[in-house]
């Protein structure tokens, strides 16, 4: 697998070693992607989805400390690390945050995120899919205790 990544990594290199300001550009779209995602989804769907978020970037940000996976550029160039811990690839909280998002609202923009974040050589293809299977299972597992939390606030409203 890490050869299939290497040379995906390497592709993208080269189309892009001597356009950093492409990089960055697409490094703060990606972020502000992000950004309007949880924003639109905690303030207009449901504010019980700000602790899937909390929660699952938590535990994506525990697992790149234990992992500790070097990012592409790494192995490239070091000018494409903007905004980025150094060494802490795997897996990706972005993409978490864009499949969580994408399954929240079914918007195919918020899929855009992580392959931006393979573009720019901020992760391994392999970390984008790991992380995507990751999300589904964050938002399976977390949403029924969410959909519980709403429940029960409802229930003592209702009470009231």
């Amino acid at each position: 697998m890490f050869m299939i990544d290497y040379k995906i990594s390497e592709f993208f290199y080269k189309k892009l070693m001597d356009r950093l300001d492409i990089v960055y550009t697409i490094d703060i779209i990606s972020y502000l992607i992000g950004l309007y995602f949880i924003s639109y989804i905690v303030f207009f769907v449901n504010f019980g989805y700000i602790f899937l978020f909390i929660i699952s970037t938590t535990i994506t940000y525990l697992l790149k400390l234990i992992f500790n996976r070097k990012r592409p550029y790494y192995f490239f160039d070091k000018r494409f690390a903007i905004l980025v811990y150094e060494n802490h690839s795997f897996p990706s909280e972005h993409t978490i945050i864009a499949i969580l998002s994408f399954i929240i609202t079914g918007n195919i923009l918020a899929l855009i995120t992580p392959i931006l974040r393979i573009i720019t050589l901020k992760h391994w293809l392999s970390d984008a899919i790991f992380t995507i299977i990751l999300s589904f299972v964050f938002y399976y597992f977390f949403s029924s205790i969410i959909n519980f939390y709403g429940l029960f606030n409802s229930l003592i409203n209702i009470l009231k």
